[in-house]
């Protein structure tokens, strides 16, 4: 009987595991759409692509952020007017931009709880409560409305991070893969510690 006991104990325990830890990753596809971050102040678009567990924003025609979860990497990309490039690297710590709440919402999943539905820009979702460990480490909470019309593709995020809440809606999603070189890292990309050391090089030259 003990031995009964004991492997049912062993099977609650991980069947309880596989609830809380072992959602660690969402299931609708991919997508591009264009991210408007909403605030008191107005609106503000950009475009964002995600495969998998990669997200790319683009901030501006010049300025792009590449997002890899399964790395722990953010790079940031810049395109200049002579058509020259740069990226440059950084862990997740030292990322101080604008993060997207769709990357906020890439890490590991411990805990998701249904609060309801809603329609949100014409689309009925289903709302929920996640709470994700962040490439940081860092737990972030954030209420995900998710388009029962498109595969539960996210139109609405609101995350709670530094106590700051984002809010943004994604607006003219496209269900589909988007090209896959938009989340290739360049193959000569500094550090961002290197920079001081880039940048003094060319003032010498």
């Amino acid at each position: 009987m003990r031995t009964k006991d004991f492997l049912r104990a062993v099977v609650l325990t991980f069947s309880f595991l596989g609830i809380a830890y072992g959602q660690d990753g969402w299931k609708f596809p991919d997508f591009s759409a264009t991210q408007v971050f909403q605030s008191r102040r107005g609106e503000m678009a950009m475009k964002v692509y995600r495969t998998g567990s990669r997200v790319r924003l683009e901030r501006s025609a010049a300025i792009s952020t590449l997002y890899a979860s399964e790395s722990r990497k953010v790079y940031n990309l810049t395109s200049y007017p002579d058509h020259s490039h740069q990226c440059v690297s950084m862990n997740p710590e030292q990322a101080k931009m604008l993060p997207s709440p769709l990357e906020l919402i890439q890490g590991r999943v411990v805990k998701r709880v249904a609060v309801g539905s809603e329609v949100v820009e014409g689309h009925a979702t289903s709302v929920e409560n996640v709470t994700v460990v962040g490439m940081d480490g860092k737990m972030i909470e954030s209420k995900v409305w998710e388009a029962e019309d498109l595969k539960g593709i996210p139109v609405k995020i609101e995350s709670r991070i530094q106590g700051v809440t984002l809010r943004v809606i994604y607006r003219d999603i496209v269900i589909g893969a988007p090209d896959k070189a938009l989340f290739e890292v360049p193959n000569r990309c500094t550090p961002i510690e290197k920079m001081g050391q880039v940048a003094e090089s060319r003032i010498l030259k």
